[in-house]
């Protein structure tokens, strides 16, 4: 295996974890929009808790991806950020508002403005992000760029249909979460069955969704679908078994074994996407090998991401067993 080929799988599990951890974070933004009822103040509640100190942190793996992929595959990078500058900002500022809004929401007790005005922000935003990345993974995988017009990737029908699908992801992964977070005191746990009926309607959004993108997949990224079977059958039955599971899961209040399903979901979908783009970074763009640093670059590089991840992965499950929510529920 060469070493560009390497960063590209070390990059890919950056992503995977940023979908499962970030992820689940918008997607409890979605919930949070979306909350109507006698519940809903304690579904936003719960949501505020689950989130807790650690969500900041999270970002972390998209730094690291951005920061491999500009050090790794720098003409990549470059195309990247002359096509895709309008979907990647809007991603941006859903971020910084996201994070702004939950912090004066949450700790600002109404001196930066109404809380319900900051909430209603944190929600939008964390919905924005989700579907302007999903819209930056279809421009990635069609090809269909143009230095001129920023706003193309946002006319293109697989790329809206993906942006939707990243949002209905992340609002099935939070619901999963939640329900473990719900069950884990008496005192949200009356939450627990409409969580499992959020997690429900995700997941059939999704799978709805994934039908629909199977033939807009063959008319706008045809190089991608004519790989698909190459590698990416295995990790599609994957994702699919995992979401069944979850469902199942849920339905037997297997609540900490349904989060390990629900995120064996997710990571199916990011992998399978991986490697029926491979060995395009952009399709029709640029490649692995074309745009790869030279090898002792590579190999730098790698040495010193292993370096990095003997501190973060350590400090990052140390922050979770720390500030995680104390689980006293039936598992």
């Amino acid at each position: 295996m060469t070493a560009a080929n390497l960063l590209l799988i070390v990059m890919v599990g950056g992503l995977t974890a940023y979908a499962l951890l970030a992820g689940a974070d918008f997607g409890g933004g979605v919930w949070d929009l979306l909350a109507r009822g006698r519940d809903a103040a304690d579904q936003r509640r719960l949501i505020s808790a689950s989130l807790g100190p650690v969500w900041e942190a999270n970002h972390v793996w998209l730094i690291f991806v951005l920061v491999a992929l500009f050090s790794g595959f720098s003409a990549a990078f470059g195309v990247i950020g002359s096509t895709l500058a309008l979907p990647l900002l809007a991603a941006l500022v859903g971020i910084v508002l996201r994070g702004s809004a939950y912090v004066y929401r949450a700790y600002g007790g109404g001196a930066a403005g109404p809380d319900h005005l900051w909430g209603h922000v944190f929600a939008v935003a964390s919905t924005i992000t989700p579907f302007a990345l999903g819209v930056t993974g279809a421009a990635l995988a069609t090809g269909d760029l143009s230095e001129g017009d920023p706003a193309r990737p946002f006319t293109n029908p697989f790329g809206l249909v993906c942006g939707l699908f990243a949002v209905t992801v992340t609002a099935f992964l939070a619901a999963v979460y939640l329900c473990r977070d719900a069950a884990a005191s008496p005192a949200t746990e009356h939450l627990v069955p409409g969580l499992r009926r959020r997690a429900l309607g995700g997941a059939l959004a999704a799978g709805t969704l994934a039908a629909v993108l199977l033939p807009l997949l063959w008319s706008h990224a045809p190089v991608v679908a004519h790989r698909f079977g190459e590698g990416s059958v295995p990790f599609a039955v994957a994702s699919a078994a995992g979401g069944i599971a979850a469902l199942v899961l849920l339905w037997r209040r297997r609540f900490t074994a349904a989060r390990l399903a629900a995120g064996l979901a997710v990571a199916g979908v990011l992998w399978g996407g991986a490697a029926a783009q491979y060995p395009d970074l952009v399709v029709g763009r640029a490649t692995v090998a074309s745009s790869a640093a030279p090898e002792p670059n590579l190999v730098a590089l790698l040495i010193a991401i292993a370096a990095g991840m003997a501190v973060i992965v350590p400090s990052t499950v140390l922050l979770f067993r720390l500030f995680a929510r104390p689980d006293h529920s039936t598992d």
